[in-house]
């Protein structure tokens, strides 16, 4: 499986049970990156709801991806699936959230193969990375 997640400078990616930010520009390159088809859950399927895409939304969505499939992930381990994922697309804010949930897996462990940064609709710059193992 492939997953996408979004993190603050320091790793996080929630506080207080919600989502540190969200980006209007971000949501539609994610939909680019994933062909329009994304696995996720029906807490983070309310980022999309208003954009074209097929979503197919489950509480157990990692545990029925499929090796090509694209996960986007805000509020689950990734640990337990790492020998599942393939292929790791992290979005960076580039900023500092408060944060009480943060990303498990270590990308020292991934092979970096692209970094692009891109002006969001409410963050100067976000960093786009994708790693493999």
């Amino acid at each position: 499986m492939n997953v996408i997640v979004t993190l603050d400078d320091r790793g996080g990616m929630m506080f207080n049970c919600r989502r540190q930010s969200r980006d209007r520009v971000l949501n539609e390159r994610i939909l680019q990156l994933c062909g329009g088809k994304l696995r996720l859950n029906a807490y983070s399927a309310k980022l999309f709801a208003e954009l074209p895409a097929e979503l197919t939304v489950a509480e157990d969505f990692l545990d029925r991806a499929q090796d090509d499939d694209w996960c986007f992930v805000e509020d689950l381990r990734l640990a337990p699936y790492a020998g599942k994922i393939g292929k790791l697309a992290v979005y960076r804010w580039n900023r500092l959230y408060p944060n009480d949930f943060a990303f498990d897996l270590d990308l020292a462990a991934w092979k970096r193969l692209s970094q692009t940064e891109f002006a969001g609709s409410s963050h100067e710059k976000i960093t786009e990375e994708v790693y493999i193992r």
